[in-house]
């Protein structure tokens, strides 16, 4: 309450700035922590839809995190470790049958100063972590309400569902980190529908992973199995069509189709449970603010599955950002902000273009296709100076 009390005092332009956060997941949460952390006199409040903080923490989906993000949340005292798995190698493979001999591509964690490649964790296990640090380092969270933005007067002013001011005078900066799922959200700059769902569920294999993660590339979109605890978390991206008639197959036989794609590293497929389904598609603005409203994570940029980069792009967009704040009064506010556009442009660009890139071109069914994608695969197994840089890209993102 003190702070929303401080956020009503008129500004000197030597004070604090007043800094809104919408959207306490992983990427709003982050981010106040790591203001918090920096040491940041910001006047902070965090908003968020849900009802209350205990909403989403049921929420079954399995996240993909890099080692980069794991150093991150765990620097935050918000990193679930027991709750997660590490991913120690990842087998890259292109399922073509009429191909007699087919390429593969293996990252290993072994031959890198890394502990891990990354690591799976239910979201709601890492929401949860986020929450207990944030309370920890006083950060509050103002739940039940869906907050709209209006830039006003150099700053930016909050208002309800029903288009009321909730807070005055308007804020200095509005961090927008609630982004919803592709088909849920309005159009932006770059927009693709892949014409690709998501199946979601959980695989056993009689062989242990082992740490072992799998990126398959098949036809109809790619095929990802990542260690969760004992079994496979399964991300099976497939045509739409081929979806709803999977869908309507009993459980032996969609095991039975899985089976026949899966690389001989997994083993034998004992058990498949399909939990959950959704449209894929590439929903990205090319610049990342407008004005004093900053966008973060799928508020920024949703992306196709393959390769497992969303959130972590989300988490890097976070820290940048936190460290672009610090210090910062709000006459330079702008020119702070211009700095962390440029800051991040070569990460998401990159992102952008190899998960947009990655997920269609090994669909493409022109002649010699095939063909021209076991040798990409090839050139990047035989190149090991190239492997360990794009190895070192997906951990850490891409820098200037």
């Amino acid at each position: 309450m003190a702070e929303r009390c401080a956020w009503r005092q008129s500004a000197e332009p030597s004070a604090p700035l007043r800094i809104a956060v919408v959207g306490a997941g992983p990427v709003g949460l982050s981010l106040a922590l790591q203001l918090r952390q920096l040491g940041s006199d910001a006047r902070l409040l965090v908003y968020d839809a849900q009802p209350d903080a205990a909403a989403a923490l049921a929420d079954p989906r399995v996240l993909a995190l890099s080692e980069g993000s794991r150093q991150l949340l765990d620097s935050l005292a918000a990193w679930p470790r027991a709750a997660a798995t590490a991913i120690r190698r990842i087998h890259v493979s292109q399922h073509a049958p009429g191909l007699a001999s087919l390429p593969r591509v293996t990252l290993d964690a072994a031959r890198t100063q890394l502990p891990a490649l990354g690591y799976t964790v239910r979201y709601g296990e890492l929401l949860g972590a986020l929450q207990a640090a944030a309370a920890a380092a006083g950060v509050e969270v103002a739940y039940g309400h869906a907050v709209q933005v209006r830039p006003q007067d150099g700053g930016v002013l909050l208002l309800d569902a029903q288009g009321r001011p909730l807070e005055q005078p308007p804020c200095d900066l509005a961090v927008l980190a609630e982004g919803g799922a592709f088909h849920n959200q309005p159009r932006r700059d770059l927009h693709h529908d892949y014409g690709q769902t998501a199946l979601i569920g959980r695989l056993r294999c009689e062989r242990a992973h082992d740490g072992l993660a799998v990126e398959r590339f098949t036809e109809h979109g790619p095929l990802a199995l990542l260690p969760q605890g004992a079994d496979y978390a399964l991300v099976w991206c497939v045509a739409e069509r081929q979806a709803r008639d999977l869908l309507q197959l009993d459980p032996a036989a969609q095991l039975r189709a899985l089976q026949a794609l899966l690389p001989a590293v997994c083993g034998r497929a004992v058990e498949l449970r399909l939990a959950a389904s959704y449209p894929l598609g590439l929903n990205a603005r090319l610049r990342a603010r407008e004005g004093r409203v900053v966008q973060l994570g799928n508020a920024a940029q949703t992306l196709h599955p393959v390769a497992g980069q969303g959130l972590n792009l989300g988490l890097r967009d976070s820290a940048v950002l936190a460290r672009a704040l610090l210090g910062v009064p709000a006459a330079r506010l702008d020119g702070a902000l211009r700095r962390h556009d440029l800051a991040r442009l070569p990460d998401r660009a990159a992102l952008l273009g190899l998960t947009d890139l990655l997920a269609r071109g090994f669909t493409w069914s022109q002649p010699g296709m095939p063909m021209l994608r076991a040798g990409a695969l090839a050139l990047l197994a035989g190149a090991r100076p190239l492997r360990d840089a794009l190895q070192r890209r997906m951990v850490f993102g891409w820098r200037m």
